[in-house]
């Protein structure tokens, strides 16, 4: 019985908090009110979630949606299903991020500046540190356009997140910094 991604966001989504219809659900979870109901309901047929009516009133239904055990089951062994695939690509991204910061160790470099995201920066600095490489980050800009205000002696090269290789003349021709000391990240 395979899960899909849908099916872990509505059953953590019922895990968290009490919710009384699927339009709560669709907004809880990011999916469509069309795709809620369809997903509810095979979850309702394999035994994973109930229906509570919880109000007396026969004027006024209200419903809850509750997961059973085996809801519970499922969302605890997908959720761990999320967490092993996650930290998979994490490593694999890691070790991606250590050979290409190896190159540009071999290329003479030591000091380096990262462009690019604050996220992506801590984490070639983390993967410097942790492999005790003998490369420094040096300093982090958000973009390329405010190169200029560094000095230029203080680095070997510029680590670039997004650029392509076209971008890089580009960069040079903007920044006034010799293309051979800008690299790509990937």
């Amino acid at each position: 019985m395979a899960l899909s991604k849908k099916d872990f966001k509505v059953l953590d989504a019922l895990g968290s908090e009490p919710i009384t219809t699927q339009r709560q659900l669709s907004e809880h979870t990011g999916i469509s009110l069309g795709q809620i109901n369809y997903v509810l309901r095979r979850l309702l047929e394999k035994g994973m979630v109930k229906v509570h009516n919880f109000r007396k009133n026969p004027n006024k239904l209200s419903y809850v949606y509750r997961l059973t055990p085996a809801g519970i089951e499922a969302r605890s062994r997908l959720a761990v299903n999320f967490v092993v695939s996650r930290l998979r690509e994490y490593y694999g991204l890691q070790r991606r991020l250590l050979l290409r910061l190896q190159e540009i160790e071999k290329e003479g470099s030591q000091a380096i500046v990262f462009v690019g995201p604050a996220t992506v920066s801590e984490f070639v600095e983390a993967t410097i540190l942790e492999e005790k490489m003998k490369l420094q980050l040096v300093a982090h800009l958000p973009a390329a356009d405010k190169l200029p205000s560094l000095m230029y002696d203080n680095f070997d090269t510029v680590l670039l997140f997004d650029e392509n290789a076209e971008g890089l003349q580009q960069v040079a021709q903007d920044t006034g910094i010799a293309s051979e000391k800008l690299a790509l990240l990937w």
